[in-house]
């Protein structure tokens, strides 16, 4: 067979090719010049001086358990546990012998705080403090957490608040402070008052929720302070030994200031049967006024008018600036809306109790 030059050539470029290919793709798979030679090894998570802990050995972190109490935590149960295990630290009054323990008496920091925070601390410890889990039992804890509680007030303030309470506050939370009405929080409830800061309960009188009005414009700063200590006491016996109970502010007879010219001279801008004006004073009725009028307008608390009496409406439509008045500034235990309402919507309020007694 003759050798054929050309088909030679042929049969090398195809070699060529396919050793130029292969190397190409081997190049493909290689590492990187810039990669080193070996495997870089992993450091270590554990410091060389921190060994690892064994499996199973991790500790199980610490946490309270509010095992809330059978009884009324009592103040004076918690004082003679407080002088022997607390007072060398936090001092008999509270305020503190030693660098870092709280002081008792400083309200603004009382005042952020719940018990609640406080049996946890007194159950685990905290920073210096040890931890009193094992050495006092669940009731014993809490009655010192209230024992440390009274150093926020005085029999003094107690009793202002328990009078104010009782004027101002019983009819719809109950004089025993369960809750009268529907919505009412109920104060012996030791899951939910123990749990909340005064500033808490501060915020809500001071501003109003719901159907509660704002106190704001009828009790001062230090009053509405001493209803939210005298509320507190409710979830707890307060009374401590040697201590003489605070009576009550005399009852004062409050003489009804009549009306002024400013507000009898007026009367209703809106038709009596306007019923944009009776919807929307619904509305508002039924948020604010039915939890103590009633739904109907026959009155669910004592002393309440008896909206649905025809006798009463008639007096509203032919006295309608007096009625203004009354919800305006208030009338005995109702207090005034007019930080809380404006006029026009007073005079929506009372268009829509005028359709109460047809």
């Amino acid at each position: 067979m003759r050798d054929n030059p050309t088909k030679r050539r042929g049969l090398f470029r195809a070699h060529l090719l396919l050793l130029i290919g292969a190397a190409l793709v081997v190049g493909a798979c290689a590492a990187p010049y810039s990669l080193p030679a070996g495997p870089t090894p992993i450091p270590t998570l554990i410091p060389a001086t921190e060994p690892a802990s064994s499996l199973g050995a991790t500790a199980a972190p610490s946490f309270a358990v509010l095992s809330y109490p059978a009884r009324l935590p009592s103040a004076a149960l918690g004082q003679p546990l407080y002088e022997t295990r607390c007072a060398s630290c936090h001092g008999a009054d509270g305020r503190g012998v030693v660098p870092g323990a709280r002081n008792f008496g400083d309200l603004d920091y009382m005042r952020g705080e719940t018990p609640a925070f406080f049996y946890a601390a007194v159950t685990e410890g905290r920073g210096e403090m040890p931890s009193f889990r094992d050495s006092l039992t669940s009731d014993e804890r809490w009655d010192v957490v209230f024992t440390v509680w009274r150093f926020s007030t005085d029999a003094e303030t107690l009793g202002l608040g328990q009078h104010l309470y009782d004027t101002n506050c019983g009819a719809c939370h109950g004089v025993d402070g369960t809750g009268e009405v529907l919505g009412a929080a109920d104060f012996t409830d030791l899951r939910f008052v123990d749990d909340r800061a005064p500033r808490d309960f501060y915020l809500i009188v001071t501003q109003g929720k719901g159907s509660m009005p704002a106190w704001q414009g009828r009790l001062s700063q230090d009053e509405r302070w001493a209803v939210i200590d005298y509320l507190r006491a409710f979830s707890y016996d307060p009374a401590l030994p040697g201590e003489v109970a605070a009576a009550p502010p005399p009852t004062v007879v409050t003489v009804e200031t009549a009306c002024s010219s400013a507000y009898l001279s007026q009367s209703n801008p809106f038709a009596w049967d306007d019923a944009t004006a009776i919807a929307a004073g619904q509305t508002i009725y039924e948020q604010a006024c039915s939890v103590c009028h009633a739904p109907d307008g026959a009155g669910a608390l004592p002393g309440t008018p008896d909206f649905s009496a025809a006798e009463a409406i008639d007096r509203l439509r032919s006295n309608s600036g007096e009625s203004l008045c009354i919800v305006a500034e208030g009338r005995q235990a109702m207090p005034g809306w007019k930080e809380t309402l404006t006029a026009e919507q007073m005079w929506q309020v009372l268009t829509y109790i005028a359709t109460l007694g047809e």
